[in-house]
This record gives structure tokens, sequence and C-alpha cells, in this order.
């Protein structure tokens, strides 16, 4: 089907391009220039759409690039006047939205808005350009091939359709740089990723016998392994052999084709802090021998900046780049013609990198020659939370590291925390801006501890009481039972026991008696067990800054008598500390929680330790992480002490068998630790 271009409607403006280039002999270069003085549009099998471009001469080699975000297609026909009365043509396919002519003194732009990139050829005939957009486009078609070549300005079989070199570098990020030296700058290569491979295609081109073959480049320590260089079906293929997940960059750049080949270490990381520093939109460029100031003015255009260029900016270009950053993109047009660029506000400013250095030494030069110049002033400013001191170590710096100038001066007022500080105006101002963002509050943090000794005290007894007793014969024999000894009577007294190895104190008894005619037989067996649970030794408890270390203590300095040296002899009085002590620094961080850095001593007496103390110690030495208001639980000093301690009878307790009935036995068992629990809490203000 084919579309009036008189019919088509006109839905949206678009501003007006800056216009570049001399206006000089406008007339005349007007009347020189080359006309496009239709356009049609055709849709075709396959969901494809042909553009047929009609000049009033042979189509001029456009210059082309697209825009992933939105997708755009644009070709830029230097010298061509626009003689079409419309400026937007809507259409009516699913591949593209519409079709924008734009026109300056210069040249002619068309600008194919589509929903997505699609692929495209191009072919002329006569004064005709058409471009085939969709995802048949040159499939089979060795009209629409040649004649793609044709607009590239390629010379089929010609003079610079070879390839003359195939090398790799490593490159300074430690990427893989491939790089295929063409002999013309008339080649364009067409790559092509399938997992692990990447293949690039020079169709019409060729290559000599003995730069056939594989590279092994696996030394460089990059992502890429083996380059493998071939000639097959009148074209020139390098596929390179890749190693992991990989990501790529390909731009030619004069008669270089470069592929940039960086590993991709985790997919789950999108961050700035990989050292990729270009986050623009993405865009495809390809440009064929084009004065290099029209490429900055597409990059100006794109990114609505102003743009100014040096006048030693000259000569042309050809540069192809494949969904690369805009701003990525920018820096390899500069960098592959040695230029270097200054954003000031919206104007981008593009020269020579060697003359951009030489102007920014010239003007530090000049702001320091006036700054050399600018009369001093004194500032007080008053320091209100931090302390002044520190302030003004940061002021002063070392070494070249602080905020003054070479003839500024500060010192501080420890009475009224103020800072004296005299220097210039611009220095002042950066001194008053250090301390709004230094001199604010600190979080405070509460920290409670509570001490405890946890201990565990267990023991057990056993023993064998005798006892007998005189007896009258008017009671006659009789059977006692009791469950004391005591029990018997009041006669009964503690001197009746014969021999007594029974469990002493608070104890449980049970105990029989035998009397006969003139005595009391008594047997009374003791068990006792006893058990002990923890204490609470302290509960201190303090409060800090954030970032700032606190210490609490509590004890007693035992004085002892020491030997004096020398020859005078005598002994002086020395001191020993058992103490409770608490040190720690708390840290806040970003989402709220605190880490403690904690030096917990607990000391105490030795009982019977001789003329001089001992001290028991106890210490933590930790760093945690803690929630606020959370509680952490850190152990001490774990001890575990078991006796076994038996009396006996002499002679009686050594009697094999029966001794055990003249014995007695007890089992002790003590358990210790040290257990400290910590609790950070951060205070709000009110």
């Amino acid at each position: 089907m084919m579309i009036n271009s008189g019919k088509l409607i006109v839905k949206h403006c678009l501003g007006v391009f800056l216009l570049f280039g001399s206006m000089t002999f406008a007339g005349t270069a007007l009347a020189q220039q080359t006309r496009l003085e239709n356009i049609n549009f055709v849709t075709l099998p396959g969901d494809q759409l042909e553009i047929e471009l009609m000049f009033s001469n042979a189509p001029p080699n456009p210059a082309i690039f697209e825009i992933a975000n939105p997708a755009r297609l644009s070709m830029d026909f230097n010298n061509v006047s626009n003689q079409l009365e419309e400026r937007r043509y809507s259409l009516d396919v699913d591949i593209a939205d519409s079709v924008m002519i734009l026109e300056d003194q210069s040249r002619t732009r068309m600008v194919v808005n589509m929903l997505a990139l699609e692929p495209y050829t191009t072919r002329v005939e006569g004064n005709s350009l058409f471009v085939v957009l969709g995802n048949a486009a040159g499939g089979g078609n060795a009209n629409v091939a040649a004649a793609a070549a044709t607009i590239r300005g390629a010379n089929v079989g010609g003079q610079g359709s070879g390839i003359e070199n195939v090398d790799f570098r490593r490159g300074p990020n430690g990427e893989g740089q491939i790089i295929v030296q063409m002999a013309g700058t008339n080649l364009t290569g067409d790559i092509n990723r399938s997992g692990p491979s990447l293949s690039l295609e020079f169709r019409n081109a060729g290559i000599d016998a003995e730069q056939q073959a594989r590279l092994d480049v696996t030394d460089f320590s990059t992502p890429v392994r083996y380059i493998d260089v071939y000639e097959e079906n009148n074209a020139v293929v390098v596929v390179a052999d890749i190693a992991g997940n990989y990501d790529y960059i390909a731009y030619q750049s004069d008669n270089e084709f470069i592929i940039d080949v960086t590993p991709v270490i985790d997919t789950d990381i999108a961050s700035a802090d990989d050292g990729f520093d270009f986050s623009g939109e993405r865009m495809s460029l390809n440009f064929q021998d084009i004065p290099i100031r029209q490429v900055l003015q597409i990059f100006a255009e794109f990114q609505d900046f102003s743009l100014v260029v040096s006048d030693a900016v000259t000569g042309n270009i050809t540069l192809r780049l494949v969904d690369v950053p805009w701003d990525q993109a920018l820096d390899l047009v500069l960098r592959s013609r040695g230029l270097g660029q200054r954003l000031e506000g919206n104007v981008l400013y593009v020269a020579p990198a060697a003359d951009i250095a030489q102007a920014e030494r010239q003007e530090l030069e000049a702001n320091q020659e006036v700054e050399s110049l600018v009369p001093l002033q004194t500032a007080y400013i008053p320091v209100n939370y931090a302390v002044a001191s520190e302030m003004l170590t940061l002021i002063q710096g070392g070494e070249g590291g602080g905020i003054l100038s070479d003839r500024g001066t500060a010192t501080v007022d420890t009475r009224t925390s103020t800072l004296i500080v005299r220097d210039a105006p611009v220095v002042l101002n950066e001194v008053r801006s250090m301390l709004q963002r230094l001199d604010v509050p600190v979080q405070q943090v509460l920290i409670e501890a509570r001490i405890v000794n946890a201990e565990t005290n267990f023991s057990d007894a056993l023993g064998i009481r005798w006892g007998g007793v005189q007896t009258f014969p008017e009671f006659g024999d009789e059977f006692i039972l009791s469950g004391s000894l005591n029990g018997f009577g009041t006669s009964f007294s503690e001197n009746q026991l014969i021999v007594d190895l029974g469990a002493s104190g608070a104890n449980s008894s049970f105990a029989i008696g035998y009397a006969g005619d003139n005595g009391l037989l008594q047997l009374e067996l003791a068990a006792l067990e006893d058990s002990g649970n923890g204490e609470v030794i302290a509960q201190p408890s303090i409060t800090t800054q954030d970032q700032q270390t606190a210490r609490i203590e509590s004890g007693i300095q035992i004085p002892y008598q020491a030997q004096a040296g020398g020859t005078a002899g005598g002994s002086t009085t020395e001191f020993v500390t058992a103490a409770l002590s608490m040190e720690v620094t708390p840290q806040i961080t970003p989402d709220g929680r605190i880490i403690m850095m904690l030096d917990i001593h607990q000391d105490s007496v030795t009982p019977g330790s001789g003329d001089v103390p001992a001290i028991a110690t106890n210490n933590v030495l930790t760093r945690v992480l803690v929630d606020d208001g959370d509680t952490v639980v850190l152990g001490g000093v774990y001890r575990e002490e078991a006796v076994t301690t038996v009396s006996k009878t002499m002679v009686l307790g050594d009697l094999p068998y029966i001794g055990n009935l003249f014995k007695r036995t007890i089992n002790s068992e003590t358990k210790t630790e040290l257990l400290i629990f910590i609790t950070p809490s951060i205070i709000n203000e009110i």
C-alpha cells in the first residue's frame, strides 16, 4: 500500500533545533543543495515498513544513529534542503508511530519514532533512498544487502575492502579488547552474541591466509580465551570464545573496529561501585566519514544541552556504537580524537584535551593570584555542641589537608568555645559550612548492665552415730524406736553417744535402739543435701554520646606490707585494687542498631591468700551488635570444683567391710559462671 505524503496529518510539533554552520553566502549554498522532494510509505509482508525518500539528485550518504529509549532511528542528510510541506507523518503500522522531517540551514533530518528498535536496511535506486524496517529486513534479499553496502559508501571488492590484522590487548580495567584493523573506513562489521561466543562478520571482505588462525589469549587474564579468524562465503569472520558471564561494547573508529569484553561477576549487583561510571540512556550510532562537529551537535540535541566547540576541533570521523550509554558514547568519540570536555551548568565545552588542561591550570593560577590579593577578614564562630579544639584541628589540618589558605590563621577561645579564624572571605564561608554540618547534637546511648555470679552448690553427707545408755533393771527389756536420740527421754544426753559419725547441722535422721537389762544400743542414720543459686553482684548503668568512650568503676584498694628494697630493710605499705569496672564505646548504625566495644572487669580478694592479697579476676573484652533496647548475654569465666571428704574412727574405720560402720563421707561440688547482661538504649530527644 502506498501512502501519499499530502494526506498525512500533523499531530505534534517539535522544538526548533540549534542552527550550526555559517550563514555566509546562504543563497548560493542553498542553490547548490540537494532537495528532498517527496516521501512515501509502503507496508510490506512480515510486518515491514518501507520508507522511500525521493531527492532531486543522487542521495547523499546519511549519518545514521539509533536511540533505545525512546526508540528512534535518525538519518542526517548534509547539504540537503527540505521541500516537503509536512513535518510529521503519522503511521498506522505496528512497528512505528510516526516519521519527523526536520531541517536547519545545512541539513535535513529524518526521525522514525518506533515502538522498539527494529533492524533496518537501506538501498539506493536512482534518486531514491529506500529504508526498510522490520524483523524480516535484509533476509535473503541480495538487492537490499548490496544497496546497503552502497549507501554506507563501501566499494565492494575494491580498494579498502580487506581486513589487515586482528589483534588483542588487555584494557586498563581488566577487560579484553579485540581490535580489527581494516584497510579503509568503508567496511561495517555485524556483531552477534550466542552464549559464550561473540562473532563479528565483515561481508564482502577478505583477509590474508597467514592471518587466518586461532589466537590463544588466556594468558591475558581476561574473559576472552580464544579468537578464531577465518574467511567464509566472501566474508571475514572473527569469533571470540568467552568464559563466564560478560558484557561487551562494540564501536568502530575510522579503520579500527574494537570490541571491549568486560566480566560480569554478579548480575544481581547493579551499582556504581563496580567501576562503570556511565549511566546515560543507551543509543546506537553509525557515522561514516562525517564532521566530528556534527557528531557533537547530535549529542547536544539528544541531551538538550548547549554546546561550545573549540576552533581546533576539526576533521571527520567514522564511528559505529551499538547500544551504549550516551555519555560513554560521547567519551569514546572524544577520546578517539584526543579531545576533552568540560561541563559548566548546561553548557558543554569541547576542545583538545591538552588545551582544556592548560586552561584549567591557568584558571587555577589566576584564582590563586586573586586569593593572594583579597583582603583578609576575621570571623568569630561559636561552637555549640562539638569540642572547639577538635574543630580547630579539622580546620588547620596537617600537611595541606586543612581548609585554611596559606595566609590564614585560626585559634580557639576555650572559655567561650569560640573559633577565631582570619582568612579570605571564601575560606571563612567554607569554615562556616563545615561547622554547620559537624557542630550538631549527637545522639546519646544508655547502657545498663547486670553482672550475675551464677553458682550451683551441691553437697551430700552420709554417716552413722552409735549411742548407748545405762538402763535400770526395773524397766525390763525394751525395744525402742525413735526419730532422734534426744527422743528417748530427758535422761538421755549428748554424752550418751558412743560413736558420732553422722552429718551435723540441720539434717534429717532416723534412729533405732535396743535395750537390754542394763543398757541401750542406739543407731542413728543421718543424711544431708544442700544446693545454692546465683546472686546479682552489681547493676551498673552509664550514659554516653555516640562513639564516645565511657567508664564506670567501683571497688577497694587493699593495703599490705611489702619488703622495702636496698640495704635499709624494713617494709612499706602498698595497695592492690579489687574493683568492678565497665568501659564501653557505643556506635549507632544507620539502621538504628548499636555496636558496642565492651571491656568489663570483676575482681575480688581470694580468702586466705596470705600477707599479700591474691586477686581473683574475671574479664570480658568483646565487640557486639545489638538492636536498640535488646539485651545481649555475655558468658564469663566458668569454674567447676568437686571435693570428697572421709572421716573415720581410728582402727575401727580401717577394718574390712565393717569399717564402713565407723566412717562418714561428705561429697561437695561447686559450679560458678560469671554472666553479664547488657542492654543498650538510644535516648531520643524530647
